[in-house]
């Protein structure tokens, strides 16, 4: 169950992420166009966003705004098609490649070596995923039974309310049903529950008038009314509103989704009114404006419900509704030609997947990099092990035939694949790659012991399809590594002069300096007069340790001498290691100096 949980959950962030930039597309286009977008359509361009939150699937398209996301993950170096899987040139049982990557489609490999012990460890434990997804699920059942709590509660509440019988008001919501070509039952409702004019229900709507609507406001007004409600029905929003709250509960967690919901209602109201306008006289819409201007005098804010909508909608927007509805030239609701390419755009690009050719480049450069990665360990292993058959096996015939003259200059014309020395001998080494090149760095240990750092160069370059080191070459060789930072007779005798001088006021505070390597080892800092201490720690510093940080600091010592952590942990203990030179064993120091 969890598994599936945290499957589903997965697709609910790809979905959100993918609406999130399909949000900001919107507001951007909306944003450009302005008063050019008529409402309908800017209204119509957030179905787009509920389709994509519900699709479980969509088309591959080459104009998909998500085949940018596959040209960023490639590199420079794999820019180009490739029509073939690189793969190791190695043989599966030397170098650990499980036998079916050299067959498999490019998902399939990758999806493959990312699996594969031998090239990558184990993905680390999908714990805080399944945390996540159940955290997800609380919040998503805990909004929507508090949606659906609200709307039954409320429709409980006017269950018994009566339906209004005046001839009059009931023979003007027909006229303005015929207007609108309606033929659903809708029940007129007075009740005081809303606070202003409000359709409610989805099977069976109904609109609910405070008496205080009915007292106040002319036929001329309530007619308005009418048909701005009606526009509702007549465009299903009610059914769209509950759509989009259950999408919202679905990823509560995202605040373009929000966002997006707030000004989906807003685009909502706003098409109402152009809608409900073309059922009016051109003249009539400044009296349209007005009432809407009366019924935010007299009522407060609407009801917030899932399957409720209301004429006030948002009072921040009101300038905004107020000039579409007075402007001169009423925007239309027929169809337009800029709504129909700005739709038909933008859900070409957002409604639809990278494209299957998109997907394989992205995949093969992936699967590239795993297998560049695994061959420079492979490489790396074979000086460890003083065994350069693998080396020879990986290798282009130009890399071949430099290996070999290597060979026989180094063991004559018997030569045989040994390689290295047998001391110093590799003790540990790390690689690091950058597109086809990779740079490999070991440490070598004699038996006195002393420590020594190689530096090797290897470039890769794909032949007939399979990945080959092409070249290899040796930066460094044989550097030693001081292991002990030791101070000579005459360092010490002249560091010590330096902090006399400083404490008889002879030389200013900043000489110390000269005698920093001193003065920063465990008790060094008591070497100085109290006066010349504090001046010090102001004038060039000298870093306090907490005991928090001190606890923190010593562990990550620990464990590195333990071989628990790599070397390169030290980096969050160095000030401790200044402190303390010899808390680490010369081995772990050599590591930590050459990998740094």
């Amino acid at each position: 169950m969890t598994v599936r949980l945290s499957d589903f959950f997965a697709w609910i962030l790809s979905a959100s992420l993918m609406a999130s930039v399909l949000v900001v597309l919107i507001l951007a286009a909306k944003g450009l166009l302005r008063d050019k977008l008529k409402p309908r359509w800017g209204y119509l361009l957030w179905l787009l966003l509920i389709l994509r939150l519900v699709l479980p699937w969509a088309p591959e398209s080459p104009i998909s705004m998500y085949n940018i996301v596959h040209l960023f993950a490639e590199k420079n170096h794999f820019a180009a098609a490739n029509e073939t899987i690189i793969t190791p040139a190695v043989k599966p049982e030397t170098e650990g490649v499980n036998p079916t990557q050299l067959t498999q489609s490019p998902q399939d490999t990758l999806a493959a070596i990312q699996k594969d012990p031998a090239i990558k460890k184990s993905a680390t434990s999908a714990a805080p995923l399944q945390v996540a997804s159940i955290v997800w699920l609380v919040g998503a059942v805990v909004f929507l039974g508090m949606m659906f709590r609200a709307n039954l509660r409320f429709a409980r509440k006017i269950k018994g309310e009566k339906a209004i019988m005046d001839p009059g008001i009931a023979a003007l919501f027909e006229s303005c049903k015929e207007d609108m070509n309606l033929r659903r039952r809708i029940t007129l409702i007075r009740t005081n529950r809303v606070s202003s004019p409000t359709l409610f229900g989805l099977f069976k709507p109904k609109l609910l008038l405070p008496g205080t609507a009915l007292q106040t406001l002319s036929e001329a007004q309530l007619r308005y009314v009418f048909l701005h409600e009606l526009s509702h029905v007549r465009r299903n929003d009610i059914a769209l509103n509950g759509v989009m709250s259950i999408l919202l509960a679905l990823h509560w967690f995202n605040p373009f989704v929000w966002y997006a919901y707030h000004k989906m209602r807003v685009d909502q109201e706003l098409a109402c009114d152009a809608l409900a306008l073309t059922r009016v006289k051109p003249e009539e819409s400044k009296e349209y404006a007005l009432t809407i201007i009366k019924l935010l005098e007299l009522f407060t804010k609407p009801i917030h419900l899932a399957g409720a909508a209301s004429i006030l909608g948002n009072k921040k927007e009101l300038k905004r509704r107020l000039i579409m509805i007075t402007s001169p030239v009423r925007s239309s609701y027929k169809w337009s030609v800029g709504g129909v390419i700005v739709f038909l755009l933008l859900g070409g690009a957002a409604l639809t997947n990278a494209s299957s050719e998109e997907q394989q480049k992205g995949a093969t450069t992936q699967t590239a990099n795993a297998a560049i990665e695994n061959l420079t360990t492979v490489w790396a292993d074979a000086l460890k092990s003083r065994d350069g058959k693998p080396r020879y096996d990986m290798m282009s015939a130009k890399a071949k035939e430099k290996f070999v003259e290597e060979q026989v200059n180094r063991s004559g014309e018997e030569w045989n694949y040994n390689i290295g020395v047998s001391s110093p001998w590799v003790i540990d080494y790390r690689s690091k790659v950058d597109g086809m090149n990779a740079v490999i760095t070991y440490v070598t240990q004699t038996s006195e012991p002393a420590y020594y750092k190689t530096v090797e160069s290897v470039t890769f370059a794909k032949k007939k399809g399979k990945l080959v080191v092409d070249d290899y070459e040796t930066l460094l060789e044989g550097e030693l590594i001081p292991t002990e930072i030791r101070f000579t007779q005459s360092e010490v005798e002249r560091m010590m002069n330096i902090i006399i001088a400083v404490n008889r006021g002879e030389l200013p505070v900043s000489a110390l300096k000269g005698a920093n390597p001193i003065i920063r080892r465990e008790d060094g800092i008591a070497k100085l007069s109290p006066s010349v201490r504090e001046q010090y720690r102001k004038e060039i510093g000298y870093p306090l340790i907490s005991i928090e940080e001190f606890t923190k600091m010593s562990d990550i010592v620990t464990e590195v001498n333990a071989g628990n952590l790599p070397p390169e942990a030290l980096e969050d203990a160095k000030l401790l290691l200044e402190r303390r030179p010899k808390i680490i064993t010369p081995e772990t120091r050599a590591k930590y100096l050459a990998f740094k």
